[in-house]
């Protein structure tokens, strides 16, 4: 674990600082709220790129599980967990992404189940300490979610993650609407996507992507995110960074020429680092959007 760290820090996450403070940091300003829909447990990047945030709010099917008590668990038992959990964290550290379908089931296999472990780890590997955690809902029927409150050794502050277990499909944020009722108390957001499965480029994920459009003030993702189309040169400012070269080949049929004609009508800086599905730092698109 200290050597997959160490690496990732070298090749990914001190060049995410350096290139967030030139081109982020000045816009990022407007607010103190990080969400991140389709997440995942991945409080390492949302991190990264917006440490000044002082709440963050991830959402992604992954449940939220009791933990049991270390200290009851066989020892056999508690190495074989903590491995399973090396191997969890494996795509993200050397990849950026979780595949959501493996995670399912590794987070389901030991003795550790759901995304908290996972959360502890980012949190300990980014230096935070825990001061308390707290089984919540957003409503009775609603996502179940923990609110995991820490300190920033780093600016000294407090701060609090959020984890909401929610289907964010239009049926089940129609069915459970709490958790956009919980965000707009947060509004307006700094928001965050990365390696979403293009869902928001079909019709099934409509609500969803009209909220984070009406409720950020900014959005950082890649092209599996919004499509461009979404974004009305009047209300966003587009600031293209890294290379598009079309989706990887389980998702080409989201390809977009608009985004291919942007990247080629303008001067796109390079990337330092890999981020989304094109994993490699030359293929990697990274779209900065804000609002006017």
């Amino acid at each position: 674990m200290d050597a997959s760290f160490s690496a990732l820090e070298q090749r990914q996450l001190s060049n995410i600082r350096t290139w967030r403070a030139v081109y982020l940091a000045p816009f990022s300003q407007v607010s103190r709220t990080c969400l991140y829909f389709f997440s995942g447990p991945d409080f390492l990047y949302a991190d990264a790129f917006f440490p000044d945030c002082t709440s963050y709010v991830l959402v992604g099917l992954e449940p939220v599980e009791l933990l049991p008590d270390l200290r009851t668990v066989p020892l056999t038992l508690l190495e074989n967990t903590l491995a399973n959990i090396e191997v969890t964290l494996n795509t993200i550290v050397n990849f950026s992404f979780f595949k959501t379908k493996d995670m399912r089931e590794d987070l389901q296999r030991t003795q550790l189940k759901g995304v908290l472990p996972i959360l502890f780890v980012f949190l300990a590997r980014t230096g935070k300490e825990i001061s308390s955690v707290e089984y919540i809902s957003p409503s009775q029927a609603g996502a179940r979610g923990v609110k995991i409150s820490f300190t920033d050794p780093a600016t000294g502050g407090q701060k609090v993650l959020y984890y909401f277990s929610q289907d964010l499909s239009d049926d089940g944020l129609k069915k459970n609407p709490a958790l956009l009722r919980f965000c707009d108390q947060l509004a307006p957001t700094n928001s965050l996507l990365k390696a979403a499965s293009y869902l928001m480029h079909g019709n099934g994920f409509n609500i969803a992507r009209n909220y984070l459009l009406q409720a950020s003030a900014l959005i950082l993702q890649d092209d599996s995110g919004i499509p461009v189309r979404y974004f009305p040169s009047e209300r966003w400012t587009f600031r293209l960074f890294g290379s598009y070269t079309g989706p990887i080949n389980l998702f080409k049929q989201f390809y977009q020429a608009e985004l291919r004609q942007s990247y080629e009508s303008s001067a796109p800086k390079p990337l330092t680092f890999g981020f989304g599905y094109q994993w490699n730092r030359h293929n990697s698109t990274l779209i900065l959007a804000t609002r006017r």
